[in-house]
């Protein structure tokens, strides 16, 4: 009988970083999963620190031809997954030991068509491989799919994703000029939520770093505010005109402050 969940690890020269992810999946309390580390192309020792673990029968480790992003790699994953649910662990992150034994309960509990479950995150700063000063984020329910499209805290997380509801959706959007390398989370979220109902879970299911690795330049800082605009717009539209976004920036990046409602004029 096939697992419940396919944890995907997506991760690209995280070699320092990745046997923590891989042994947060080993140590769950459920062991109904299946492990599919996806090896965008790395260039550092990521093969080598993996192989430790290749042994288990669940785990899987697949090296993409050429470097390609991460929405072709969460693509490649989905044609891979043969599981209902497919839960995405970026490859400097780790999961609570009671993540997966958590979201199957509310599996049982949620709408069958809910399409995506997430919780709270607790946030890791990382400095010489050591983990200090964490935070607690509490994430939200979200009402409506205008909720989601304003919100611009910290990403939701963990996101375990609905195997069907992904394909039906089409997978990772990567159309964009950047190819889908850029927000992704975010526009499938946005593609799900279109059809489907979410779930949030008040527990903490998530831990994510902070590190030095992940610092983003202006020119990244340009890409994102570009895409997010797109992205913005794409969507008021795609839902009928019947918001205008006030945008504004909050740490130099571009955020929807409010929605204005379009007066519509009578004929």
């Amino acid at each position: 009988m096939s697992p419940t969940f396919t944890v995907v690890i997506p991760t690209y020269n995280r070699a320092k970083f990745i046997r923590k992810a891989i042994s947060s999946v080993m140590k769950q309390k459920s062991k109904d999963w299946k492990l599919l580390i996806m090896d965008d192309a790395s260039t550092d020792k990521t093969r080598k620190k993996v192989e430790k673990y290749l042994y288990h029968p669940n785990v899987i480790y697949y090296r993409m031809e050429k470097n390609s992003g991460i929405s072709k790699v969460m693509n490649k994953a989905l044609s891979m997954t043969d599981t209902p649910y497919l839960l995405q662990l970026d490859s400097d992150d780790w999961l609570p030991k009671r993540t997966l034994s958590t979201i199957k309960k509310y599996i049982y509990k949620s709408k069958p068509k809910t399409a995506l479950f997430y919780g709270n995150v607790k946030i890791w700063r990382v400095k010489r491989g050591k983990y200090y000063n964490p935070f607690l984020v509490k994430h939200k329910h979200f009402r409506n799919k205008y909720q989601f499209l304003k919100y611009n805290r910290w990403m939701v997380a963990p996101r375990c994703y609905r195997v069907a509801a992904l394909n039906e959706v089409g997978g990772w959007d990567t159309s964009d000029k950047y190819e889908g390398r850029i927000m992704e989370d975010r526009r499938m979220i946005l593609r799900l939520m279109e059809k489907y109902p979410v779930r949030y879970i008040n527990q903490k299911l998530y831990n994510r770093t902070k590190h030095k690795g992940q610092l983003t330049d202006r020119k990244m800082k340009r890409r994102r505010n570009y895409l997010r605009r797109k992205t913005f717009s794409h969507y008021l539209k795609r839902w009928g005109n019947h918001y205008r976004a006030v945008y504004g920036y909050r740490d130099g990046y571009l955020v929807i402050k409010r929605l204005k409602k379009v007066r519509r004029r009578r004929r």
